[in-house]
């Protein structure tokens, strides 16, 4: 998208968001410059020739205080935009985030797995908002200083026309000039893009605390400060060679723009002046005066709008992201008027974009509401994959999915969502009180408030809770609040998993959300949730196969498909990849959990042979 088009689609956004922000700019910084023109160019003429033609000293200063007053008028809409801007920015800005989120909602999850659309989505959301506001006053300033320009040369055109022809080739040659110095410019943006992305990794790498202890107990922030020297390197000989280029355009503008202009309307106004006399001597100093400041206001033209091409091709990104067409998904319209039962999967194959190989490869399975499944393999099974496609996340591009016998694709997707409750490995904690962290919004009464305690109790975060100053209405994290409480990995799985408790889905799905868990209190946690969601259909993802026993079925998955499925003891007695994993990961909680932890752990499995010494 081209700089002109850009420019239309950033007052196209603003416009759509608040059109009183758009028009209030224009007549502004308009009115503003060109008014700023009259009162310089026509008053300094006025001035000379009222001396010069020996005018009444009442009249020039009556011109004189009308001008000041309109000026202080011109002053106070300035002052009032200033307001209005900063009153509407909000809602300019909560616009073009709702645009973003609702289009959000409509792209298809897959896509958020590749790192290019995922950078463009986080471009889209952090730069748009704002360089829009920034991209619309750059280019009404642009406007107006254009217009104040041609004023002045319309001012200097009724005292000598002939003047013209030193002025507007210059002006023309200078936006030539301006034009070759925004590309430039750009050019220089895009080219340094890649190491100012590096330079600001390294530079967050080394203030975030996640990254703390490696970059104390490891060499690493060797290599990271090369990278980071090499960035710098690299940038500095982009700068160098692009810079030495806008250098001489600058030098040309200035010089043949301003030099030239300068020059030529001197000589001719000498000649002027040694031809007829004395008598215009005041008109013509004016007249140069005016000249001097005609450049400036081009000067500023094109700098003006060098700086909203910048800002507006920002906008690219959330144009590209809102016209972005999803692929094509069938949209269920069908409702959810019963809980979820019994799941049939047949023959589901599924390839991420991009990949060679399915992840999910032919896959049938059948399900009965309320058992408890546990799926478990390598990594790179396709146990995430096939949970998120169980649940409508993923589109199905083989096969099909079916739940009381009804395909998952003809259900309304958002009441579909809403039997299902979640807890993934990546779960986040919001800047929020603890309540609505567990039920997702705000508690509507002391209902649903007990509703969240019971949930963290059932979640073991009882005993934590207990100690929080503000109980539930305990702000998390130190975002908003400096007496924040900041979880450990352990507390906020629990925090997640009391949601699901809350929630009362008909179908829980835990993907990996113990793993900041001891085995002791992963093993409690399962237990927890198994005996407390009884009748409803259940999945557990976890590489801890001791906590997959506790499953009524077990699902080993290898390449996409199910290689094994039983009970934990069916599946030690078939003594397959299940039983021979099951054993390893015996063996080395064996040798490195301490003596107590191990026999607490023996308790939990009193009567299997799996553990004895």
């Amino acid at each position: 998208m081209g700089v002109i088009r850009s420019m239309k689609y950033t007052l196209r956004t603003i416009w759509e968001a608040d059109k009183g922000a758009v028009i209030y700019s224009f007549y502004k910084n308009c009115t503003e410059e060109v008014f700023a023109t009259f009162f310089f160019i026509y008053l300094l003429q006025y001035i000379y020739s009222a001396i010069e033609e020996g005018k009444s000293y009442e009249g020039l200063v009556r011109m004189v205080v009308i001008f000041c007053g309109l000026h202080i008028v011109i002053h106070l809409v300035s002052a009032g935009y200033a307001y209005y801007i900063r009153l509407r920015t909000p809602k300019i800005y909560g616009h073009v985030f709702r645009k973003v989120i609702t289009k959000a909602k409509t792209i298809e999850l897959a896509r958020y797995e590749q790192p290019d659309f995922y950078d463009r989505f986080s471009k889209a959301l952090d730069e748009c908002l704002s360089k829009a506001i920034e991209g619309m006053q750059n280019l009404t300033w642009a406007i107006g200083c254009f217009l104040a320009a041609v004023a002045g040369l319309g001012l200097v055109a009724r005292v000598d026309p002939v003047l013209l022809l030193f002025v507007v080739p210059p002006v023309l040659s200078s936006f030539w000039i301006g034009g070759r110095l925004n590309k430039l410019q750009y050019q220089l943006r895009e080219e340094e893009t890649r190491d100012k992305r590096i330079n600001e990794y390294v530079k967050r790498v080394f203030y975030e605390k996640k990254y703390a202890s490696e970059l104390r107990l490891y060499d690493i922030k060797k290599l990271l400060f090369r990278k980071h020297t090499k960035s710098y390197e690299n940038r500095f000989e982009i700068n160098r060679r692009i810079s030495r280029k806008l250098s001489w355009y600058s030098f040309l503008q200035s010089a043949l723009f301003f030099g030239l202009t300068l020059l030529m309307a001197y000589l001719y106004v000498t000649v002027v002046l040694k031809t007829s006399g004395a008598t215009k001597i005041g008109a013509y100093v004016a007249i140069l005066s005016s000249i001097e400041y005609i450049c400036w206001r081009v000067k500023e033209t094109v700098k003006f709008m060098n700086l909203a091409g910048k800002s507006c091709m920002y906008m690219n990104n959330l144009k590209d992201f809102l016209e972005y067409e999803s692929k094509e998904q069938q949209v269920g319209t069908r409702d959810v008027d019963q809980p979820l039962g019994d799941i049939d999967m047949k023959d589901v194959t599924f390839t991420y974009a991009g990949a060679k190989n399915p992840v999910i490869n032919g896959l049938s399975l059948h399900i009965k509401q309320g058992e408890k499944i546990a799926l478990v393999g390598e990594n790179g099974a396709g146990k995430t994959t096939l949970v998120k496609l169980l649940m409508g996340l993923y589109e199905i591009q083989q096969g099909s999915i079916t739940i009381n016998g009804i395909d998952i694709r003809e259900f309304q997707q958002d009441q579909f969502h809403q039997h299902f409750g979640t807890v993934f490995q990546d779960l986040q904690i919001f800047a929020l009180p603890l309540s609505h962290n567990v039920l997702m919004r705000e508690p509507k009464d002391e209902m649903e408030r007990k509703l969240v305690k019971d949930a963290l109790e059932k979640a073991q975060f009882g005993d934590k809770l207990k100690r929080l100053p503000n109980g539930i209405d305990t702000m998390l994290t130190k975002e908003f609040d400096t007496d924040g409480f900041v979880t450990s990995g352990g507390q906020a799985q629990k925090i997640a998993i009391a949601r699901v408790f809350a929630k009362n889905p008909d179908i829980v799905i835990l993907d990996e959300p113990s793993s900041a868990l001891d085995p002791i209190a992963e093993y409690l946690m399962y237990d927890n949730m198994l005996h407390a969601s009884k009748g409803k259909t259940v999945f557990f993802i976890s590489h801890r196969l001791s906590s997959a026993r506790i499953a009524d079925r077990i699902f080993y998955l290898e390449h996409g498909q199910i290689k094994e499925c039983g009970s934990h003891d069916e599946l030690m007695k078939k003594n397959g990849n299940y039983a021979n994993m099951f054993r390893v990961q015996a063996t080395q909680y064996k040798e490195t959990i301490s003596s107590d932890i191990l026999d607490e752990f023996k308790e939990q499995f009193e009567g299997e042979g799996e553990f004895d010494e």
